[in-house]
């Protein structure tokens, strides 16, 4: 296959063909060239719709317990319905840096950053290291 411009018989258009195709890899659709080589854009627009909700979770969570709706992250698990574990890791996501949670929300985050990072951290790593490294740091929930 070859690429070609074709122009219509009366010159107000032109027909471009370009023999690429889409497929899917790891649940996202990719550009595939006719070598079979994979396009792989920049992350610069492509948000993280998972990372984005656990975000939202965890300040909408976050808000409930500085309002006083809640007395402890126990009770809140508990009368949410909601596993106390991973209530305690998502809600860490409130306490991001304004900068790290702009981008994310832009979808300039790093390609490496996975909501996986956020919750398997230790909770003594500095976030200085995280910044450097493209994770998302976790800092201590304020008492």
């Amino acid at each position: 296959m070859t690429t070609s411009i074709t122009p219509s018989t009366d010159g107000k258009y032109v027909d471009v063909f370009v023999p690429i195709s889409f497929k899917k890899f790891g649940g996202r659709k990719t550009i595939v060239a006719p070598d079979g080589t994979r396009f792989l854009p920049g992350r610069s627009k492509a948000t993280d719709s998972t990372l984005i909700k656990a975000l939202s979770r965890a300040w909408r969570w976050q808000q409930l317990l500085d309002a006083g709706a809640y007395g402890s992250i126990a009770e809140m698990a508990d009368k949410e319905g909601i596993n106390r574990s991973y209530l305690s890791r998502t809600i860490r996501l409130a306490l991001l840096a304004p900068d790290i949670i702009e981008a994310i929300l832009n979808g300039t985050q790093p390609a490496t950053l996975q909501l996986s990072d956020s919750s398997s951290r230790s909770r003594s790593t500095g976030k200085h290291s995280e910044r450097r490294s493209g994770s998302a740091p976790t800092r201590r929930s304020r008492a």
